[in-house]
């Protein structure tokens, strides 16, 4: 099974394509800004690299947030589109998941504390356990956290893609359209920005959370 893990949340835009056997290839590309018309680039990019094509890809992955809205946008209105084109499955990674899986050999045994800056003083975290059950969902606070010294913490590291295709590729998931259109990215704050000249966030409901790492 070939999976295409997506992570545009952070700031060094990834991505990753992963039989988890024989082929594990990755891309990166850091800037300040990503712009639609980059994407298909990327991905034939990393499509010659490994050698491989679009049409053989069975099944996404994407990091949904938290993490920079612009990013998170772009890369699921890529993935839904490829998935709905393609009638693969579509597994939505938590960032902050991503995190923990990525360096959990790395926490010798302990629990796994992930902090990500969300800005204007606050973080996101989640706790997962040595076997990367969650303890906590993942959550928005105020920057001082807990960082708890009987815990593993990873605060700010970056996220590659290939932690978003190991854990897509574990989900047991069929492609289903219905489940698909509906996906958001996650963690925004509707009250920090002006809906009424911003139509593309008018679907927001106040509340909800938008993190800006910029």
């Amino acid at each position: 099974m070939l999976t295409l893990g997506f992570n545009f949340a952070t700031e060094d835009l990834c991505l990753a394509v992963s039989d988890g056997r024989q082929i594990a290839l990755e891309k990166k590309y850091h800037g300040p800004t990503l712009k639609a018309e980059y994407i298909p680039d990327y991905l034939d990019e990393l499509f010659r690299a490994g050698k491989t094509k679009l049409k053989k890809i069975s099944r996404l992955g994407i990091a949904i947030g938290p993490g920079a809205f612009t990013g998170l946008r772009l890369s699921l209105v890529t993935a839904k589109t490829l998935a709905l084109e393609l009638q693969i499955p579509l597994v939505a990674v938590s960032t902050l998941e991503a995190l923990a899986s990525q360096y959990h050999a790395e926490a010798g045994g302990k629990n796994i504390r992930v902090i990500l800056n969300a800005c204007r003083g606050e973080v996101s975290t989640a706790l997962f356990d040595q076997n990367l059950r969650r303890l906590e969902p993942d959550h928005v606070m105020q920057q001082n956290v807990p960082r708890e010294p009987e815990n593993f913490i990873i605060e700010n590291r970056p996220v590659n893609a290939l932690s978003v295709c190991a854990i897509a590729a574990r989900a047991e998931t069929v492609f289903d359209r219905a489940a698909i259109l509906p996906l958001t990215p996650k963690y925004s704050h509707a009250s920090r920005v002006n809906l009424t000249t911003k139509p593309e966030l008018q679907h927001l409901k106040i509340g909800q959370k938008i993190i800006h790492n910029t």
